[in-house]
């Protein structure tokens, strides 16, 4: 098109002078050209600048009362700050005196500029906004929408996180239908078009989508593999002003660079991916037969797991059989084609590994445990040789998909697999199918992480446990691309470190996908601060893109994102136990046996979470308490401290009512359980509890009956772990303190009814 050829040159020409970005009067004339509003200006070089010739020409030449002074100069980056801008009187002898001065102030100047004056309120939410795009490598060219004029920075740091900005990958943008939406997610939009209280409207919404649109249509022309020899690495408008009922331009920066041709990543085949998560056949590189080495480990946990042995396969020379499984010699040599070719091989022998696997045409996907290969300085070479290895197996077999290096292993446990290189006797493996949780997939770049929260939970079984590595081949948006249409799938626990590029792009396409099929994803990104990205850096060897752009587009795909650790870990509980549960609103019960905990809960009802209870459930409740006698001490409300005088039948006859009336949407309950009334104790030893005489195993029935949410919390020390293991066993998400659960809970509704 003839704007982006006129756009072309100016960059070409600010390229050739060695820039690296545009000065302002260049961003109004690409403005301009975008067919976007930028103001009236006239440009007065500093060279031979007559000062009263240029303040007449000036004053003539603009409309208005007022008119706004501008240095132009590439060494001063804050011109407001230093006092290059001065809003005057429109008169030729003022004018020119702040000429004069501004002249005088700065000898380096290269121009001034006389610009158009366009009244609005400058300290007026939503009269100044912020438009900014910028490249990404993981998600593709990022708009970003929030709060503009010089407080811009301070004022979006001092809101609460997720309020502002607003940010969209424009490639998720498709329509102006999208872009509306957008804007009706933007808190800053919402003063600037009438939707707060007392608020009038500025601006149309046409007039902002013609501006993100614009910015849009710019950011996929100049970009890194387009058809420029040019790419925008940021383009912000700052402010944005509205005024007239339109979006002018005031001030701009636009920085570019030369476009990078490299190829897009050649991703693997969905066949590929789908071996390593229904695999049928599995083979073994690296066994010894005379010690317990990594390799050894593999085979015996896979035998443990119930993987058919007769399609189990070592591959090693000069051997028979070790622990039970038949050895070949080389890949070659097998008798069928092999899903899951497990390597764990010192790091100096994988590229050999890799060929001969290749080139056998007998293997479909590798799960590459051995590590060195690009996360560690030095072992550049090695990394690209395992590429290399990976383009020549694809060459004979489309279909070969690597999984790693650095892996921990996978485990399926459809079919029984566990090629976790951990023994049995340090991790309980997660094996077998816990009854009371949703189908669950957790695919992970850390395999660290994996099994510290396996460790944690051992109640979580999920039905993959895929733990991806330095993603070389496949990566984490692969996996759970493929997961995502697993029908009966309900829950994806993903951990991501690094992007490779264009992944970011795909992870929340992805989740997209997902979430229209049904699906919770729980999603913790690390690489959060420049300390973190080296971290992360240096284990995976991957892209560590900005953690606000990646947490505000996953949440808007659709990511339940965690902010810690104990967060991710709670939020999967709720996700995992929930999932299938009819969640409708968020008024919810609340009962505690201790004051300071009812107390606590109550302070966390706030947002989706209520605490309302009608008269007639009151009612109902009442004639527990009086059955128990505890009306005299306990009136029915919500929360209700049940105090410690409660039995465990009061208990669970009062969770009951709850759960049965249609005004809650599910519990919490919270217990202090070293009271005498209550069965917190196993059974056998000298006393008289006994975990079956609880009110848990009838209150987890009414739940579940119920399909409706209960969470248990359990105040108290380490005594009571295996109390609080009682109730897990019974499918109930356990916390140990009340506040905590509530919190999560309030997040978990939010993403659920939100």
């Amino acid at each position: 098109m003839e704007k982006f050829s006129a756009i072309e040159k100016i960059l070409a020409d600010a390229g050739a002078q060695g820039r690296a970005s545009l000065s302002e009067p260049e961003v109004y004339r690409v403005i301009g050209l975008a067919g976007l509003e930028a103001p009236k200006y006239f440009l007065y070089p500093a060279a031979g600048l007559d000062p009263a010739a240029a303040s007449a020409d000036a004053a003539a030449r603009l409309a208005g009362d007022r008119v706004v002074l501008k240095l132009v100069s590439s060494k001063t980056l804050h011109k407001t700050e230093a006092g290059g801008v001065k809003v005057l009187e429109r008169s030729a002898a003022v004018i020119e005196a702040a000429l004069r001065e501004m002249a005088s102030k700065f000898p380096e100047a290269e121009a001034f500029m006389a610009v158009e004056f366009l009244p609005h309120a400058a300290f007026a939410l939503g009269e100044e906004l912020l438009l900014g795009a910028r490249a990404d490598a993981a998600f593709g060219p990022v708009v970003t929408l929030g709060p503009g004029g010089t407080n811009a920075e301070a004022l979006t740091k001092s809101l609460r996180p997720g309020i502002s900005p607003s940010v969209i990958p424009v490639e998720l943008a498709f329509s102006g239908e999208d872009w509306t939406k957008f804007l009706a997610g933007s808190w800053v939009w919402k003063y600037a078009s009438g939707g707060v209280r007392g608020g009038r409207r500025l601006v149309a919404d046409g007039e902002m989508v013609k501006w993100l649109e614009g910015f849009s249509h710019l950011m996929k022309h100049f970009r890194d593999g387009g058809s420029s020899d040019w790419a925008i690495e940021e383009f912000e408008i700052n402010p944005l002003a509205a005024a007239k009922g339109r979006l002018t331009a005031l001030d701009g920066v636009l920085r570019f660079r030369k476009a990078k041709r490299s190829a897009p990543r050649a991703k693997p085949s969905k066949q590929g991916i789908t071996g390593l998560l229904h695999t049928q056949s599995a083979a073994v590189v690296g066994v010894s037969e005379k010690k317990m080495n990594m390799a050894r480990i593999i085979l015996n946990n896979i035998s443990k797991a119930g993987f058919p042995k007769e399609r189990t396969y070592i591959v090693k020379e000069g051997v028979a059989e070790i622990d039970g499984v038949k050895c070949f010699a080389s890949p070659a040599a097998l008798p069928e084609k092999i899903d899951m070719y497990v390597v764990a091989v010192p790091s100096p022998e994988v590229p050999r590994v890799l060929a001969e696997a290749g080139e056998s045409g007998k293997v479909n996907g590798v799960v590459l445990i051995s590590g060195g290969m690009g996360e560690k300085s030095g072992s550049e070479g090695m990394a690209g040789a395992v590429v290399d290895a990976i383009d020549g197996a694809r060459k004979k077999n489309p279909d070969f998909a690597l999984s790693g290096g650095n892996s921990m292993g996978i485990v399926l446990n459809g079919v029984k697999l566990n090629t976790f290189f951990i023994p049995e006797y340090k991790l309980e493996h997660p094996l077998g199918v816990n009854p009371y949780n949703a189908k669950t997939a957790f695919v992970s770049q850390s395999g660290a992480f994996v099994i510290s929260t396996i460790s944690k939970m051992p109640w979580l079984k999920p039905a993959y446990s895929v733990t991806v590595g330095n993603q070389q081949d496949v990566t984490v948006p692969d996996y759970v691309d493929r997961l995502a249409e697993e029908d009966d799938l309900k829950v994806i626990l993903v951990y991501m470190e690094g992007f490779k590029p264009g992944d970011g792009l795909a992870l929340a396409r992805t989740i997209e996908k997902a979430r229209s099929k049904g699906k919770q994803v729980v999603l913790y990104k690390a690489g959060r601060t420049v300390v973190g990205q080296k971290a992360v850096m240096g284990h995976t060897a991957s892209i560590a893109g900005d953690y606000l752009v990646t947490r505000l587009i996953m949440e808007s795909a659709g990511a339940l994102v965690a902010e810690s650790f104990d967060d991710f870990n709670d939020l999967a509980a709720l996700a995992c136990s929930f999932a299938d549960r009819k969640i409708k609103h968020g008024n919810t019960f609340f009962m505690s046996n201790a004051g300071f905990e009812a107390a606590g809960m109550a302070d966390g009802v706030a947002g989706r979470v209520t605490a309302e209870m009608h008269p007639g459930t009151a009612a109902e409740m009442e004639r527990t308490l009086k059955e128990f006698r505890l009306d005299s001490i306990v009136d029915a409300k919500n929360p209700l401290d049940i105090t410690p005088m409660a039995p465990d039948a009061a208990i669970g006859g009062v969770v009951a009512t709850a759960l049965a009336s249609e005004e809650f949407s599910g519990a919490v309950v919270s217990m202090v359980p070293l009271t005498a009334m209550m069965n917190t104790m196993p059974k056998g030893g000298a006393w008289p509890d006994d975990f079956e005489k609880s009110f848990l195993k009838g209150a987890a029935e009414a739940a579940r009956n119920a399909r409706k949410p209960l969470i248990f919390c359990v105040a108290a020390g380490t005594k009571y772990e295996p109390y609080c293991a009682y109730a897990q066993a019974l499918g109930l998400p356990v916390f140990r303190s009340s506040d905590r659960a509530v919190k999560i809970y309030a997040k978990y509704l939010e993403y659920v009814i939100g």
